[in-house]
Parts: C-alpha cells; sequence; structure tokens
C-alpha cells in the first residue's frame, strides 16, 4: 500500500503443513497499470531514492483437532513498513521485529 492505496496484490497457494513443523513461503507481488490518482508526483525521486510503502495482508488458517470433529480457525493480520529503494533489485527480507501483529 502507498497511501492507503493498493499498487500490487498476491495470493498465497492453498498448503497443509504438520502441527510440529514449521517452513519459509516466499510470495511474489505484483502490480500492473495501478492508478495513483495524484500520488504519482511524490513517487519521483527524492533524496535519498526510497519510497515508503506498507506491507498489508491476513494469514487464515484451520485445522481439524480431533479427527474432523473439532475445527479451530485462527487469523492473524500483519503490518509491515519498509522503503523500496529504486537502485536496489534485490528481495526485501523482514525481520520479525519489522512487522506487526494483530
Amino acid at each position: 500500500m502507498y497511501l492507503e492505496i493498493v499498487v500490487a496484490t498476491g495470493q498465497l497457494k492453498k498448503y497443509y503443513q504438520s502441527r510440529k513443523s514449521h517452513c519459509n513461503v516466499d510470495v511474489n507481488l505484483g502490480g500492473v497499470k495501478i492508478p495513483l490518482y495524484g500520488a504519482g508526483a511524490s513517487l519521483e525521486v527524492s533524496d535519498n531514492d526510497r519510497v515508503p510503502m506498507k506491507l498489508v495482508f491476513d494469514v487464515w488458517s484451520h485445522g481439524n483437532v480431533v479427527g474432523k470433529l473439532v475445527k479451530s480457525r485462527h487469523t492473524r493480520h500483519v503490518s509491515c513498513a519498509f522503503a523500496i529503494d529504486r537502485d536496489n533489485s534485490k528481495p526485501i527480507k523482514f525481520m520479525k521485529d519489522s512487522c506487526t501483529y494483530g
């Protein structure tokens, strides 16, 4: 998001993960021909060549606790602030403390 305007979207493929395991997932976000309605003037190169952005997403999960008799569902809202450097095209890695979880 840039100034409350969605500039890229993406979706994670559905997958299964066992209870006592963990995994890292890479996600590519893409935005094509996103109208910024006047916000584009502030996207011009500034003194520090960085554009502030905010990544906002929700993680939904559900699991079967006792076979299929008891189902648990969880939702987590995540928000991460970062800046895009126009000269650096490397993937952005987020640290645990750079995001807020709710």
